[in-house]
């Protein structure tokens, strides 16, 4: 979900011009380097026609509409509000409800076989009054759990990290997490999610860290320049490192500017949306290596940093979204599940897969159904009509933060 409230801002329209209208995840962007004539450069964002709606005084009355009705709609579907304090930086454990079970029942359906996996909580939006609770966490990470060693979240606001550290300690089980400090045009933004990440961390340990991001596509919006963000990275990194984790990654997560960000981060990181290529779905995988090697892994090597495929998943409705040949459906998001993720796992390709479940409000807010639609599971955890994979991975152990690096050009095959 988005990160930080512009309701209230001074000025509206900048503040949603500056912001991901994606709930910062999957901007498009195009590919720097060439691609072999099966495959194609990543496109520019469909952000650009959305922005054709905002500007054309729709602003207001899609806000308005917004808090009158949509974000009914929201809570209706969020299952009720949280107790939560009007801090999102407040720290203290939230208690559970008395009916909560925190015993996992293993589903024959479910297979640890994912590297990774994005995780955004149901009500993660600080715009829209923040929803996140401990039950729906717990209930969340008692699926992840069985599909995944590692998640990565996308901010800190609304206390996510907080009931997602809280969740594995109250399961009692063990996963990597990669948490997001969001960076925006605004400063106070950073400040309040900076403090925030180090405020959970010291009430729950690294033991689950295995990275940082420090900001989503900043540098390819222009929310802040290269300097400022590299001496965030910097500072993140310095603060960790003083606690005595060194060997903790932080990065950022953009394709923007690499020579610049590259030796000041311990990971390249990347969004790789074959969809947004407009390649079909049997295309998606080859065209996943072949883009991940040439525009992210070979670049990375010459710096000695490792890449990771950040995002990388299919879409499932509506169809008439489609992206050239790449059109939006479970059975297209099956074969990109037949064909990518065991794979991967084999050759050594690390990926975070979008996502885990859909989120609806983005269509209410954004006007953007296809980008409600990402996820393996629908917004009420109701596993898609697919097959996953089942290709199982060791449970995380602590203190495992390497990420693994395929041998070069061993795209095919």
């Amino acid at each position: 979900g988005r990160p930080r409230s512009c309701l209230y801002e001074e000025s509206i329209i900048p503040c949603y011009f500056s912001f991901d209208p994606f709930g910062h995840h999957h901007h498009r962007h195009p590919a720097t380097h060439a691609m072999p004539p099966t495959t194609a450069p990543k496109p520019n964002s469909i952000w650009a026609s959305s922005l054709v709606l905002w500007a054309g005084g729709g602003v207001a009355l899609l806000i308005v509409g917004a808090l009158a009705g949509g974000l009914g709609y929201y809570f209706t579907r969020g299952g009720g509000s949280s107790s939560l304090s009007s801090s999102s930086n407040t720290t203290s454990t939230s208690p559970i409800s008395p009916n909560t079970n925190t015993s996992i029942t293993l589903d024959p359906r479910f297979s640890r076989s994912f590297w990774g996996i994005n995780y955004t909580p149901l009500g993660a939006q600080l715009d829209m009054g923040c929803g996140v609770t401990q039950d729906n966490v717990i209930e969340d990470l008692k699926i992840l759990y069985q599909l995944t060693p590692r998640i990565r979240l996308y901010g800190m606001d609304c206390r996510q990290a907080e009931f997602v550290l809280n969740g594995l300690k109250l399961l009692n089980v063990s996963m990597g997490v990669v948490l997001t400090i969001w960076v925006d045009p605004n400063s106070t933004t950073y400040q309040r999610q900076y403090d925030t990440f180090f405020s959970v961390i010291k009430t729950y340990g690294y033991d689950h860290l295995i990275g940082v991001s420090v900001g989503n596509e900043a540098i390819y919006r222009n929310d802040i320049t290269v300097q400022n963000l590299t001496a965030r990275i910097a500072d993140v990194r310095a603060k960790i490192t003083a606690a005595g984790y060194p060997e903790i990654p932080v990065y950022t997560t953009d394709n923007q500017k690499l020579d610049q960000l590259i030796p000041a981060e311990d990971v390249l990181m990347d969004n790789v949306h074959p969809f947004f290529a407009g390649v079909t779905s049997q295309q998606a995988a080859n065209w996943t290596w072949t883009y991940f090697w040439e525009s992210d892994q070979s670049v990375a090597n010459q710096y000695g940093r490792p890449a990771l495929i950040s995002e990388t998943g299919w879409p499932t409705f509506p169809a008439n979204a489609s992206q050239q040949a790449a059109v939006p459906s479970v059975e297209n998001l099956q074969v990109l599940l037949d064909t990518f993720i065991c794979q991967a796992n084999m050759r050594n390709v690390p990926y975070f897969f979008f996502e885990f479940m859909d989120e609806p409000w983005k269509a209410i807010v954004f006007q953007a159904l296809v980008e409600s639609y990402w996820g393996l599971f629908d917004q009420n955890r109701v596993l898609k009509n697919i097959t996953l994979p089942q290709c199982p991975l060791p449970v995380f152990v602590v203190g495992d933060v390497k990420i693994p690096q395929p041998t070069p050009l061993n795209m095919t095959g």
